[in-house]
């Protein structure tokens, strides 16, 4: 009888996307337990199971395994991202601290970096060898979350090394038996904070 895992996080999430595309690709079934800490959802239960996480997710438990975050389970993109689209995202009851110079800083911070992507991706098909890897499916994941929210079409028409990597990755078989449609934006949000969910 195979063991059972469960992962804890939602769809959207990067990190648990990265942690399903990962067990797809080795024959792992994965159970999943939702938890979005930023709209309160399962996050009491969630923090009583795993108390080290901060609330952070996804986690991982399973026969002899407990384990939160996703490397335990890509750091130098997703937060940077993060610091300029998180605090736009509507209908969060738990909101990222949202500062309008914050948010300029994190996409000034953003772009920069992409760009180096740009430049890095520049004639390789994945990024280590000559098949998908880990690192692919994590720059994958975490750029797929900021295409969701500002990376629009005339940034993704601007940067077609990216966005041809990108779509390699999303259509590699694991990926897409995990996340089969990824949502683009079109056009990218102002930067107002978003009403409050009352």
């Amino acid at each position: 009888m195979a063991a059972s895992f469960t992962v804890y996080g939602y769809d959207d999430n990067p990190r648990t996307r990265i942690v399903k595309i990962v067990a797809a690709a080795e024959g792992i079934t994965l159970n999943q337990s939702l938890v979005v800490p930023r709209k309160g959802i399962n996050k009491a239960a969630y923090m009583e199971l795993f108390p080290l996480s901060q609330g952070k997710i996804p986690a991982l438990k399973g026969p002899g395994v407990r384990i939160t975050e996703t490397i335990a389970i890509a750091y130098e993109l997703l937060p940077t991202l993060a610091r300029w689209f998180l605090p736009l995202i509507p209908g969060f009851t738990d909101p990222a601290p949202y500062s309008y110079d914050a948010v300029e800083e994190g996409k000034r911070a953003s772009l920069a970096l992409l760009d180096k992507l740009e430049g890095v991706l520049e004639g390789v098909e994945w990024l280590v060898g000559d098949g998908p890897t880990l690192a692919d499916i994590f720059v994958g994941a975490v750029l797929s979350r900021a295409l969701q929210w500002v990376l629009d079409k005339k940034w993704r028409e601007a940067h077609p090394v990216a966005m041809a990597h990108f779509e390699r990755v999303r259509n590699w078989e694991v990926v897409a038996q995990v996340i089969p449609d990824f949502k683009l934006v079109e056009v990218e949000p102002p930067n107002v904070q978003p009403a409050k969910v009352i």
